[in-house]
């Protein structure tokens, strides 16, 4: 096998030399472009020695219409392991004569699959990033394609109009109006904390008032920043993070494996509030430490968009992926008046970040995360049957499901921890648990309680899976496993008459209570007695209230 790989390896560097193939200006990052749709074990690999010196030829950037900009950047023109001269590489990925599984990075029988026709561990959600190298979009048809989210370029390089992305105000319209989730990426040309500061500045200009769910990534790959040390990377790194943070988005970084591994080596990058995207295209990606998104393909093929499309994979936190989607948010408050639903983003007094229209009026609505992919969103629940919302926006139900009886009294949570909120019906004191949002029998039957005992859910020892507690006037007897038998914790907190509401407060893992008292709500940050460790004030006192991660 070694003998074939170096023979082929000789064989195509030697085209390279002999036609002036894009692969003999590609950098190291290279090594990380690998064969799809078969084992590691056949995946053949390009690599190539010197990478600091190609770069070192390389220009930086998109080319500008409008001449030299404000910050002098001037005919740029993108050059990394993925462009030429602005120009997307289109020789990047090859395949070996084996038929390529014909389903990759489709989703078959509920499952995401490779293009080695095995399941994506961590999966949960599918999306593509766009620019304007992808021309005019027709999202209806992108999102009727199963298409989850979106990573949007808004521009590139230093805070100058001319540097937007040309297609930046009509796909961000377009994924709001159809309520596709979407976050934002800017093309880094940064040599230095100023300029990182000013393309921090250009994203924060464009998604000013807009709701991101997801973060806002600083795309780390052009060639023209190889030689910058690791040490001012990483200075680079916590100067756009740091702006975009302050501002109340969530931020993130994205990169190769191969930048990842040998670029990327300041220790701010090992920063867990960040949200990493990595590009490997492989069947796997080979990333060793927690990451949020994988980019897996340069070649996707989507409806509604002509020509190659990136496409890229929500990992689930509790994979060797994901780390709940790099946001680190801690749980927030809705208000529901009527069917409207106001939703704050942060533990503050003031208005709401968002207001979506769902469902009626009088319809019980149940929260949860649904698809795994860190937000919580809203499920109506009329009779026996389920309408489940993925994203937070009017218009259809994304699943529709049948479970239990009319007159169950329903609990949501994830009961087998894979990142999943499902339900569970109560009948009396047992508890029937489906892991899975689907009809069918119950997954698990527990006794626990009493029949007229008060229940909350929530992950109470951080474990990654829900449990119960039970509440008998202000004091709470909590299970840290889906078993019969005795508590494991009891606590007293708050008054009989207290209204209780269960989160994460402060983004541990660990869900603790909440006393509301009219529109004033006492937060807790451990399972103990004592005083509340914040108050806020929100909304009114009559408002039916929430708690989710929103954001």
């Amino acid at each position: 096998m070694k003998r074939n790989r170096s023979r082929l390896t000789v064989f195509l560097l030697g085209i390279c030399l002999l036609s002036g193939s894009v692969f003999g200006s590609m950098s190291a990052e290279a090594a990380d472009i690998q064969t799809e749709g078969y084992t590691e074990e056949n995946t053949e690999e390009y690599t190539q020695e010197n990478s600091e010196e190609a770069a070192g030829d390389a220009q930086s950037g998109i080319v500008t219409t409008d001449g030299e900009s404000s910050q002098g950047q001037q005919g740029i023109s993108e050059n990394s392991w993925r462009y030429q001269n602005g120009e997307l590489i289109t020789g990047v990925q090859y395949r070996a004569r084996t038929v390529p599984y014909p389903n990759a990075w489709q989703k078959v029988n509920g499952v995401y699959m490779n293009s080695a026709g095995e399941p994506i561990d961590g999966a949960v959600s599918k999306g593509i990033d766009v620019s304007e190298h992808q021309g005019k979009i027709d999202w209806e048809k992108v999102k009727a394609d199963g298409i989850d989210f979106a990573i949007l370029r808004c521009g590139y390089g230093n805070n100058d109009k001319s540097q937007d992305d040309k297609t930046w105000a009509y796909n961000v319209s377009e994924c709001e109006r159809l309520g596709i989730p979407y976050g934002v990426y800017i093309y880094s040309y940064a040599k230095t904390t100023a300029d990182a500061k000013s393309e921090a500045e250009h994203v924060l200009r464009l998604i000013s008032g807009r709701s991101l769910t997801y973060p806002v990534y600083f795309d780390m790959e052009d060639n023209s920043t190889i030689n910058v040390s690791a040490e001012v990377k990483g200075q680079m790194a916590q100067v756009f993070c740091d702006t975009i943070s302050a501002q109340g988005f969530n931020a993130g970084i994205y990169a190769n494996l191969n930048w990842w591994t040998t670029q990327l080596t300041s220790p701010v990058f090992e920063n867990d509030s960040w949200s990493k995207w990595v590009a490997q295209y492989n069947v796997t990606c080979d990333y060793s430490d927690p990451y949020d998104i994988w980019q897996c393909t340069s070649t996707g093929k989507v409806s509604g968009i002509s020509g190659n499309v990136d496409v890229n994979f929500w990992m689930n936190e509790n994979t060797s992926g994901g780390n709940s989607g790099g946001k680190k948010s801690g749980t927030t408050l809705a208000v529901r008046r009527g069917n409207e639903y106001h939703f704050k983003y942060s533990l503050a007094d003031g208005a709401a970040d968002l207001i979506i229209n769902y469902g009626y009026k009088n319809d019980e609505i149940l929260v949860g995360d649904w698809d795994g992919d860190g937000i919580d969103t809203l499920c109506v629940r009329r009779g026996n049957t389920y309408y489940f919302k993925n994203s937070l926006s009017g218009g259809m139900a994304d699943v529709v499901v049948n479970y239990g009886r009319s007159s169950d009294e329903v609990y949501v949570g994830d009961w087998n921890g894979d990142g999943i909120d499902t339900l569970c019906v109560r009948r009396g004191n047992t508890y029937y648990f489906k892991n899975s949002l689907a009809d069918g029998t119950a997954d698990s039957v527990v006794a626990y309680g009493k029949r007229d005992d008060i229940v909350l859910t929530g992950d109470w020892n951080g474990s990654g899976t829900d449990t119960l507690c039970i509440r008998r006037g202000n004091t709470y007897y909590i299970k840290n496993s889906l078993a019969d038998g005795q508590a494991d914790v009891t606590v007293p907190y708050g008054r009989a008459s207290d209204h209780i509401v269960v989160g994460d407060w402060d983004a541990d893992g660990i869900d603790t209570l909440c006393v509301r008292r009219s529109n004033e709500y006492h937060i807790k940050n451990s399972i103990e007695s004592g005083g509340a460790d914040q108050i806020i004030v929100y909304g009114r006192s009559n408002d039916v209230v929430y708690a989710g991660i929103w954001n």
